[in-house]
């Protein structure tokens, strides 16, 4: 039986409605993501937001992100993003059935996807956020890394969720500021309890989307409905696109493959 998912990343909430980025409402957009997949012709398993739900932790922004993100026809997963907070995560929005496979004392949101939707693939989260001190890059705690590996069976597909990507993607700046530090390491272990079963790790923070077939794992990387980000080989920073589209990815989970279908739809911001 296949699953199909939607996979959506870096809302950015604000406050309030009036929050915009770079020139582009982040409620606004936000909304009219929620509408767009609302209106799709077929019902997905459940949704994944790979992270920075809010703009800055704040109790409002995840009030306000709630209020939207509810709205939505299926479930609902959540990532940490650099810009997020555990707790207040926790504490707003709704989560579908889940494992936790970390100690919620830990502020990390590390667990195994559960319930009827997910008996034929196993679906991890991770959380890489680092303090915001040391920068945007992530890293990935051993004791998440064992906590997953412990899980996987070997015998079922398995993919992994989180905010940070795990494989460079030949843009400078972005290669050397945004990437999972540990990457090598999550990537060894990943790969050598889940074997040919690994289908994929699937993130946000780019702003960008992004397909990547490397050392036989793919990379999918959905953007941002608030702006994108430029992402040129030799760009010594990263600069901010708004007015964009509305992305998220269709990810359908097969039998016999994964397919990672985009979406790109207008926004009329009149």
């Amino acid at each position: 039986m296949a699953l199909e998912v939607i996979h959506i990343s870096d809302t950015h909430f604000g406050p309030d409605k009036s929050l915009d980025i770079r020139g582009a409402n982040a409620w606004a957009r936000a909304c009219a993501l929620v509408d767009a997949i609302n209106a799709l012709p077929f019902q997905p398993d459940f949704i994944v937001h790979t992270g920075d739900v809010a703009n800055d932790p704040d109790e409002s922004a995840y009030k306000l992100a709630s209020e939207v993100l509810s709205q939505l026809k299926a479930p609902v997963y959540y990532c940490t993003g650099n810009h997020d907070d555990v707790s207040m995560i926790r504490e707003h929005l709704t989560f579908p059935e889940l494992e936790l496979l970390v100690p919620e004392s830990n502020e990390q949101l590390c667990y195994r996807m559960a319930g009827k939707a997910t008996e034929t693939v196993e679906f991890f989260v991770l959380d890489g956020k680092v303090p915001s001190e040391d920068g945007p890059h992530g890293f990935v705690s051993r004791e998440q890394i064992e906590a997953v590996a412990n899980q996987i069976t070997g015998e079922k597909p398995v993919a992994i969720f989180l905010h940070y990507p795990l494989a460079p993607i030949g843009s400078k700046w972005i290669d050397e500021h945004l990437l999972v530090t540990n990457r090598s390491e999550v990537l060894s272990v990943l790969k050598e309890v889940a074997g040919d079963q690994f289908r994929g790790v699937f993130f946000g923070h780019l702003h960008r989307g992004l397909t990547l077939y490397q050392d036989g794992i793919l990379n999918s990387g959905v953007s941002s409905p608030a702006c994108e980000f430029t992402a040129g080989p030799d760009d010594d920073f990263c600069d901010f696109v708004s007015g964009g589209v509305i992305p998220f990815n269709h990810i359908t989970f097969a039998p016999g493959g994964t397919w990672v279908k985009s979406y790109s739809l207008p926004f009329n911001d009149q």
